[in-house]
C-alpha cells in the first residue's frame, strides 16, 4: 500500500483524540455513533487532489477509525476489522511528537490508547471466539498447524447500478419511503446522515477542483479540472448524466468507504460511456482517458490481491453498450501495465468476437489481464452453490484472488487458510507438525494403524474436522460481532434487502450471509496420497513407516526413492486415478466445509481454491511429502498441477481442471502459461483450446505469457527486468519484487510453448 504524507502524526494524534470523543459521546445509539464517526472520518481521512487528478477521491487513515479492512487483509494483523486501532504507529508517533504535545493532550492520548486496547472490534471477536474454545486462533501461517484466521469483512460487492440510477437524492427518498412502511429508526437517520456526508465530500472535492482550474498551467488541464468540477456540483444530489459524473461517483462512494472490489463496471457505467460517444461529448479516447484517471488512484492503494474489476457476461442490463466500454477498459489496461486493477473478463458462448480477441490481445503483451472466468461454468454452480434463481447467478462476481459473491446480494468474506498437506504431515506424526516440531493436531493414530488407505485418508480429514468447524464459527462470529457494534451503513445502503428490511447489513439486513474457506495444498495433498495409495498400499514398494522416514530425511540418501514418488500418477496429466484423488479430496473438503457453515448459522460457507502467494510461503514451513516435493518446497497453487507435474500437454492439463465438481466451491483458479511465440503466433488455436474449456466444465484460467528464459534472466538481472508481470495466483505482481521462494516456485511451472 502506497504511504501518503499529507498528514503529520501530530495531526493524526489530534483526530485520534477526537474520534474516541465522538465515540463514546454516541455510544448509546451505534446507528447514529457510526454516522458521527464516519462524518468526522471523511472529513480528515479524505486527502487534496493532486495537479494530475482527472478524478478526485485519495485517502490516508488514522490511528483510530471505522472501516471493513484497512487498505485490505491486514495493514497491521488484527487491527483492521470495524472500529480499529493502529497501536503500532500510534505510540511510534506518540513517542515522535512528545515534545510538540501538551501535557493534556499527552494525558488524553493515554487514555485513548488504553480505551482502543480493549475496545477494537477484533479484540471483541478475539474475546467472543476465546469465549467459546479457550483459545485465540492462530493469525497467520508462521506458526504451527494447518490453520489459521483472522477478521475482516472483505469483498462484498455493493449495487453501483443502484447508485448510478437513484444517485444520493433518490436513495434518500428510498430510504424515506421505507421509514414511513416499516417506521422511523435511528438506522434510517443514520444512513440519511451517511449521504450527506458523501455530499459533504463532494463539496470539499469540488472546491479544489475548482482551485486547479483557476490556477491550471494549459487550457487542457483547466477544462479537465472545470468539468470535474460541474461534476462533483451535479453528483451531490442528481444521478450522473454523464461517464465523468458516473465514474467519479463511483469513485467517491468507493474512496470513502475504503471499498477494495469494484464490481461489474462496464454494465453500470456502460450506458452513460456510450450516450456520451454517440452523443460526441467525448471521444473513445477520452474515455480512455477517464479510465486511466480511475486506475491512477487504484495503483495509489495498490491493494495486489482485491482491486476487481470485471467486465463482459451475462445478466448485464445493457450488454452492447457495456461492451462499448469493456473494450475502452481493456485498452486502458494494456497502457496501463500494473498490477492493478484485476480486469476479469467474464466469457460466456456468442460474446462478442470483438471483446474476446482484444482480451486475448492484451494478454499477449504480458499484461497477466484480464482474468478470464467462464459463464458456462459458472452460472449453473453457482446457482447450485447458493441456492438461487439463475437471474441471481448472472450476478456472481470473483473478488479478491478469486472468491464468489453475488453483487448487491451477498457478503463473502475469506477470513481463514487451511493447508491440506500440512494436515496429512500432521497425520503422518500422530497429530504432531514435524515441521514445527509441536503437537497442534488430533492424535490419530500410529502408522502402524494405518493398515489401510482408507483409515489413513479418513486421518487426514481428521485432521482438518476441528479446524473447519471452528473456522465457521470464527466466520459467523465475526459478522455477528460487526452487526453487534456497527450498522455498517456504507454497505447497508447499497445491499439487498437492508432498506427494505428497515436492518442493517450484519443484523438480519443482508440476503445472503455467506462466507469463504481458502483451502491451501489441495493439489499437493492429493498427489501425495495417490503416490502412497501407489507405492504403499497397491505395488507395496515400501511401508509406510519407511516411507515416512525417507520423508522425515528430506529424501537425502534416497533418490531412488524419491525418483518412485516423482513418477507416480499426478494431477494435471488427464490421468483418472490422480484426478479422481485430487476430485476426491476437493469434494471431501467442500462437504465438511458445507455442513460446518450450517451448523454455525452461515447461510453457506465454502471452499476456494485461489491461492496467493501463500501456497510457496506455507510450502516453506513443510515436510517433503510422498508427491517427492522436498522440505520447504512450493506446494501447487490453487488448481494448478504440482510443480512441473503436467507433462501430456495443454489439453491434459485443462482436462484434469475440468473434472472438479464446480457446484461445492465458490472459486478455483487455474494458472496456464504460454510462450509469447505460441501465444501470439498461434492466437486464435491457443483461444480456441480456452473456449474449449471454457465451455465444457472449466471454471477460469489465470493467463500468463511469458518464457522461463525471461523469468530466470529477471532472477539474475532484476534492473533490466523492472516492468515483467507474472501471475502468481489470486494476485498479479512484477515479479523482481516477490519474494525469491515465490519467484522460483513461478519458474518453475510449466511453459506451454511451439
Amino acid at each position: 500500500m502506497v504511504i501518503f504524507m499529507f498528514k503529520s502524526n501530530l495531526q493524526k494524534l489530534r483526530n485520534a483524540i477526537e474520534f474516541t470523543r465522538i465515540y463514546k459521546a454516541n455510544s448509546d445509539d451505534i446507528y447514529i455513533r457510526e454516522a458521527k464517526c464516519l462524518d468526522f472520518q471523511l472529513r480528515h481521512i479524505l486527502v487534496p487532489m493532486d495537479e494530475n487528478d482527472g478524478i478526485a477521491g485519495r485517502y490516508e487513515h488514522d490511528f483510530a477509525g471505522f472501516t471493513s479492512q484497512v487498505g485490505g487483509y491486514s495493514a497491521q494483523i488484527g487491527c483492521c476489522y470495524t472500529y480499529y486501532f493502529d497501536e503500532f504507529d500510534f505510540l511510534l508517533a506518540m513517542r515522535e511528537c512528545e515534545n510538540e504535545l501538551t501535557e493534556e493532550e499527552k494525558a488524553e492520548l493515554s487514555t485513548v490508547h488504553m480505551f482502543w486496547h480493549e475496545e477494537t472490534t477484533a479484540r471483541k471477536l478475539d474475546l467472543a471466539f476465546a469465549k467459546r474454545y479457550g483459545y485465540v486462533p492462530p493469525k497467520g501461517y508462521q506458526g504451527a498447524g494447518a490453520g489459521n484466521c483472522d477478521c475482516r469483512v472483505a469483498g462484498t460487492n455493493l449495487d453501483f447500478e443502484k447508485l448510478m440510477t437513484l444517485g444520493f437524492d433518490g436513495l434518500d427518498r428510498e430510504i424515506d419511503a421505507a421509514a414511513e412502511k416499516n417506521g422511523a429508526s435511528s438506522f434510517y437517520t443514520a444512513l440519511k446522515m451517511w449521504i450527506e456526508s458523501l455530499r459533504g465530500a463532494c463539496a470539499r472535492y469540488r472546491e479544489q477542483a475548482l482551485a486547479f482550474s483557476e490556477t491550471a498551467q494549459s487550457e487542457t488541464a483547466r477544462r479537465r479540472f472545470a468539468a470535474l468540477s460541474d461534476a462533483l456540483l451535479a453528483i451531490q444530489h442528481n444521478p450522473p448524466k454523464t461517464f465523468l459524473e458516473g465514474v467519479q461517483l463511483m469513485w467517491i462512494y468507493a474512496v470513502s468507504s475504503d471499498l477494495m472490489n469494484y464490481g461489474r463496471m462496464d454494465d453500470y457505467l456502460g450506458g452513460l460511456y456510450a450516450a456520451d460517444v454517440d452523443a460526441g461529448r467525448i471521444t473513445e479516447e477520452d474515455g480512455v482517458q477517464i479510465v486511466l484517471a480511475l486506475y491512477k488512484h487504484f495503483k495509489e492503494i495498490n491493494k495486489i490481491h482485491d482491486c476487481r474489476v470485471i467486465i463482459g457476461g451475462l445478466g448485464r442490463r445493457r450488454p452492447e453498450a457495456a461492451d462499448r466500454l469493456a473494450i475502452v477498459i481493456m485498452e486502458a489496461s494494456r497502457r496501463f501495465r500494473e498490477v492493478v486493477p484485476q480486469l476479469t473478463l467474464r466469457y460466456y458462448s456468442g460474446m462478442s468476437e470483438e471483446v474476446f480477441r482484444k482480451a486475448m490481445e492484451v494478454n499477449a503483451e504480458g499484461t497477466t489481464f484480464p482474468i478470464i472466468y467462464s459463464d458456462e461454468t459458472n452460472i449453473p454452480a453457482v446457482q447450485k452453490v447458493y441456492g438461487v434463481s439463475r437471474e441471481e447467478a448472472e450476478q456472481y462476481v470473483p473478488f479478491g484472488c478469486g472468491e464468489y459473491v453475488l453483487v448487491g446480494r451477498s457478503v463473502g468474506t475469506p477470513n481463514n487458510g487451511i493447508n491440506a498437506l500440512k494436515a496429512l504431515e500432521i497425520a503422518l506424526h500422530n497429530g504432531v507438525d514435524k515441521f514445527q516440531n509441536v503437537r497442534c493436531g488430533v492424535e490419530t493414530g500410529a502408522l502402524s494403524e494405518f493398515d489401510t488407505f482408507e483409515k489413513l485418508y479418513d486421518a487426514v480429514l481428521a485432521q482438518l474436522k476441528p479446524i473447519i468447524d471452528s473456522f465457521a464459527v470464527h466466520k459467523y462470529l465475526n459478522y455477528a460481532v460487526a452487526g453487534e457494534n456497527a450498522p455498517y451503513l456504507h454497505l447497508s445502503l447499497l445491499l439487498d434487502d437492508c432498506i427494505a428490511r428497515g436492518k442493517p447489513v450484519f443484523e438480519g439486513g443482508v440476503r445472503y450471509l455467506n462466507a469463504s474457506s481458502e483451502m491451501f495444498g489441495i493439489i499437493s495433498c492429493a498427489d501425495s496420497l495417490t503416490a502412497i495409495k501407489t507405492l504403499v498400499y497397491d505395488q507395496k514398494r515400501f511401508t509406510l513407516e519407511e516411507l515416512v522416514h525417507i520423508l522425515d530425511c528430506d529424501f537425502e540418501g534416497y533418490d531412488a526413492e524419491r525418483r518412485l514418488c516423482l513418477d507416480a500418477p499426478k494431477y494435471g496429466n488427464d490421468d483418472d486415478a490422480a484426478d479422481a484423488m485430487a476430485t476426491r479430496l476437493f469434494a471431501d473438503l467442500a462437504d465438511m466445509t458445507i455442513a460446518a457453515g450450517k451448523a454455525a448459522g452461515l447461510d453457506h460457507y465454502n471452499i476456494v481454491s485461489v491461492n496467493n502467494s501463500m501456497s510457496a510461503e506455507w510450502g516453506s514451513l513443510c515436510e517433503a511429502s510422498a508427491c517427492g516435493r522436498k522440505r520447504g518446497s512450493a506446494m501447487a497453487n490453487g488448481n494448478g498441477a504440482s510443480i512441473g507435474a503436467d507433462k501430456n500437454g495443454i489439453t491434459a492439463l485443462l482436462n484434469s481442471m475440468s473434472k472438479f465438481d464446480n457446484s461445492k466451491h465458490v472459486g478455483v483458479i487455474n494458472n496456464v502459461r504460454f510462450t509469447k511465440e505460441l501465444f501470439a503466433g498461434s492466437m486464435d488455436k491457443v483461444g480456441a483450446v480456452l473456449k474449449a474449456f471454457y465451455e465444457n466444465g472449466g471454471v477460469q484460467t489465470n493467463l500468463c505469457v511469458v518464457g522461463r528464459d525471461d523469468l530466470e534472466n529477471a532472477m539474475a538481472h532484476p534492473e533490466n527486468y523492472q516492468n515483467l508481470l507474472v501471475r502468481i495466483g489470486g494476485f498479479s505482481a512484477r515479479f523482481v519484487t516477490l519474494n525469491p521462494v515465490v519467484q522460483r516456485e513461478i519458474i518453475e511451472r510449466t511453459t506451454y510453448g511451439a
